[in-house]
């Protein structure tokens, strides 16, 4: 009996876990669709190198969004089984609230566990993917910009013009660059000969001139220079797209090594590191909210209701808000040196997860948590009121 009602309840909570995860993972997504469908429109990225920048942000993503899909479907599996009367017949045939918690701890555990895969392992491959994947789709924007007879502006702070490009941009002759990187100076460089060279270690890719001169003119100073070399090595930056998307990335989904290093380096500075302490805390405390929100969401799930499905998609709501809000004030205070910063991202799970047991707790024995009735009694009311509005209407 035991093994079925675990099979059945796993059978329940998966379909509306994988709908869930892939409805909030989209939903997080489209700030980032529009500016990499950017590339395929603009830039001349294809369709499969957009798909591997999406597959490579993703566990970004997902570590944010399992915790949440949990949740959804701890709500809505026990809120059908207690709507439809199965937890009563759970407790008819001899089986406890804990007895049909177990295949939920299983459930809970397995989703820590490949959550703890995605922060440690899955950020830094992703990080390394996109950024891989980027400097590609770069390179070959050098070979597609840089055309023979024609000032190429694709780089920043630069304006190639290149007279004979005989080797599709890798090599080009007689070469003209007006250099304005440098604000309020301005540099023209004549070559005979360049070459792209690519470096796909350090992810540049650089401009090498031969024989050529650089004409500079120091504004301050009202002086002119002249400087003769023989080989010249012109770094180009990434395109504007590109290097935007690539820094807003990179910013918001660093992996847990990425933090650390940025740790080290600002030590050295003597500069405060409590903002990268508190979120590396967070990243670790992350995959605990799969457990959290199962233990949670089984007794919220279970109450007594009439509000169908609706119920456990607004109470989801309402945990997460209250979670972030939780999460929120606990990272300002830590940010604030009012408390550790270890604590930040672990006080809202101990909080949620005290309450998640004092709610199992109370509903294996079968006693009301007035709080939950009165929101129930709340949602019932919305909802007669609504379809009373739409029946008159």
């Amino acid at each position: 009996m035991k093994k079925t009602a675990t099979l059945y309840i796993l059978k329940e909570i998966l379909p509306i876990f994988f709908i869930g995860l892939m409805t909030f993972t989209i939903i997080l997504l489209m700030d980032k669709i529009l500016k990499l469908i950017e590339l395929i429109i603009n830039q001349g990225g294809s369709l499969s190198d957009v798909l591997m920048l999406f597959l490579f942000i993703s566990p970004s993503f997902l570590i944010l969004t399992i915790p949440v899909a949990v949740l959804l479907g701890t709500l809505l599996t026990f809120g059908r089984l207690s709507s439809d009367s199965e937890i009563t017949a759970f407790k008819a045939s001899g089986m406890s609230l804990y007895q049909l918690f177990f295949p939920i701890c299983v459930f809970a555990f397995a989703t820590f566990l490949l959550t703890n895969f995605l922060v440690f392992y899955g950020l830094p491959w992703g990080n390394k993917g996109f950024k891989t994947t980027l400097y590609r789709l770069a390179q070959s924007k050098v070979d597609i910009e840089i055309k023979e007879r024609i000032f190429n502006d694709a780089f920043r702070g630069l304006v190639i013009y290149a007279d004979r490009v005989p080797l599709q941009g890798n090599h080009m002759e007689g070469i003209l660059i007006h250099d304005q990187r440098e604000k309020g100076k301005s540099h023209t460089i004549l070559a005979q000969q360049g070459f792209i060279i690519n470096n796909p270690e350090s992810q540049e890719i650089v401009l090498r001139l031969k024989s050529g001169d650089i004409h500079r003119f120091e504004p301050e100073a009202h002086t002119f220079q002249k400087i003769k070399f023989d080989t010249y090595d012109l770094k180009l930056e990434l395109a504007r797209t590109f290097a935007a998307i690539e820094k807003k990335l990179t910013d918001r989904e660093m992996s847990i090594g990425d933090i650390q290093k940025k740790m080290e380096d600002v030590k050295k500075t003597g500069k405060d590191t409590t903002s990268y302490e508190v979120e590396l805390h967070k990243r670790y405390a992350i995959p605990f909210t799969c457990i959290v929100f199962a233990i949670i969401g089984v007794p919220l799930g279970i109450q007594p209701h009439r509000s169908g499905r609706s119920y456990g998609f607004v109470l989801s709501i309402f945990i997460l808000l209250a979670y972030y809000i939780s999460l929120t004030a606990s990272e300002m205070l830590a940010l604030r040196k009012i408390m550790p910063a270890y604590s930040a991202g672990w006080i809202p799970n101990i909080l949620f997860s005290g309450l998640g047991i004092y709610l199992l707790v109370k509903t294996a024995r079968e006693s009301p948590f007035k709080p939950i009735l009165w929101l129930t009694e709340a949602l019932d009311f919305i909802q007669r009121k609504w379809k009373g509005i739409s029946e008159n209407v």
